[in-house]
């Protein structure tokens, strides 16, 4: 659609109260690299904006939206800034794109800026904007930091192996995580490229480098369509949970850190999920928190609220997430992942299920019982296929130097909603 019919249709549906299929409909428009090729559609499009946001997100920031300078850096940049914060990362990138063309050379916009672009998942664009000035590149930790982790995003490993030297020659020792943190993922690739190939498909090689974690299971579905191994849709069964926690066992027995206990979350499906374990496994249940070792069982990490106390690695704790949202970042990667999905419900949680007499689709009721009653249910379950295990184990095997889950201190890995391996999404 061109501009103009993205800002009749939007104005359209905000004339009706749904701000929501406003802000949808003209995003395009919006979206780095956007369609604001002139400053009287910048003008006309801030302004709808402006009345999008303040329906959505309230006035303040309606109000800052309408008082940006168009020929102001400054404003740009404090606009791009507070959208970043917001979440609108395609759109920041567009404010801050202007910002850098007004103000060109100027490092806190080209960092922004590409702060921007790689929440955006534009890693390609990141590279190319950074690149623009090498002398920068020579000089500041961020930028050298921000093109060797946008490189690397993009599946290049060559850039960030050019820009870790630079960025131990120019850090100060409190910035000594920068080099720190690509040394980290240069290891993990090394270790990685012993078995797998750390190509544009390899889905467990890259989760491994990105975060030192083992991706246990890989979607049969959609891998012609895109998905790369994630699932999208998924209402997860019982048996796929047993699947996984024989998965745990055989990769944990391939290090010999079989875990002396299992520790049970408070939240209902990790509960569940830790008696199952307890179960086949054969090790006791122990409440968490704790300093002793031991498995970690959460059913999806990303559907827990209160992280902090799994964020800090110990000696000889574990942490498994049977399920992971992939779509969004998380402060926490998980040392072992089951699978990834977009959307998901657990086996005994409300579910789509399709009525026979209406031949309609309802939402059934969650599953009763107790935590114990259903993990004993779920444990007598025959697991889903473990035809892949060898592949697996091999990959346990080379990795187990690197892996995430022998860490004794320090905080694990955030959870990277992109990857150098690429997946369709759904709204």
């Amino acid at each position: 659609m061109t501009y103009e019919e993205l800002r009749t249709k939007a104005r359209e549906e905000l004339t009706q109260g749904d701000a929501r299929s406003a802000f949808a409909t003209f995003r395009p428009a919006l979206d780095y690299p956007g369609l604001l090729d002139s400053d009287r559609r910048w003008t006309d499009a801030l302004g709808l904006f402006a009345l999008i946001a303040g329906a959505m997100a309230g006035e303040a920031l309606e109000k800052q939206i309408r008082e940006t300078t168009l020929d102001d850096p400054a404003s740009l940049y404090n606009l791009g800034y507070e959208l970043v914060e917001q979440g609108f990362h395609g759109i920041a990138a567009t404010v801050l794109a202007r910002a850098d063309r007004l103000a060109p050379g100027e490092e806190s916009v080209i960092t922004e800026f590409v702060a921007a672009l790689e929440r955006a998942g534009r890693h390609q664009e990141a590279c190319a904007v950074l690149r623009r000035d090498a002398e920068l590149l020579e000089s500041s930790l961020f930028c050298s930091y921000l093109l060797a982790f946008n490189a690397m995003m993009t599946g290049d490993l060559d850039e960030p192996r050019a820009r870790l030297p630079v960025l131990r020659r120019i850090a100060t020792p409190d910035q000594a995580w920068a080099a720190e943190r690509i040394g980290a993922f240069l290891a993990r690739a090394d270790a990685v490229r012993a078995v797998s190939p750390l190509d544009a498909g390899d889905l467990r090689g890259w989760h491994f480098v990105l975060g030192g974690s083992l991706l246990l299971h890989l979607s049969p579905y959609g891998m012609d369509a895109g998905m790369a191994g994630r699932y999208a849709f998924l209402q997860d069964s019982e048996a796929t949970c047993v699947e996984g926690i024989r998965r745990v066992e055989a990769v944990l027995n391939a290090w010999g850190a079989a875990p002396p206990r299992i520790f049970e979350l408070p939240d209902r499906n990790s509960a569940i999920l830790a008696h199952a374990a307890s179960a086949l496994l054969k090790r006791p249940l122990a409440p968490w928190p704790s300093d002793d070792p031991g498995l970690i069982v959460a059913y999806d990490l990303s559907s827990l609220g209160e992280l902090d106390s799994l964020r800090e690695h110990r000696p000889s704790q574990i942490l498994w997430s049977h399920a992971l949202c992939w779509t969004r970042d998380h402060p926490v990667t998980p040392d072992l992942v089951t699978l990834m999905h977009q959307h998901n419900a657990s086996p005994w949680e409300p579910r789509l299920v399709l009525d026979s007499t209406t031949k309609k689709m309802t939402k059934s009721e969650a599953v009763k019982g107790t935590s114990a009653e259903l993990g004993a249910r779920t444990a007598a379950t025959p697991a889903e296929s473990l035809e892949d295990l060898p592949h697996l184990l091999d990959l346990a095997r080379a990795v187990k130097p690197q892996a995430a889950a022998f860490r004794t201190m320090g905080l694990r890995e955030r959870h990277f909603e992109s990857s150098p391996v690429k997946s369709s999404r759904f709204a």
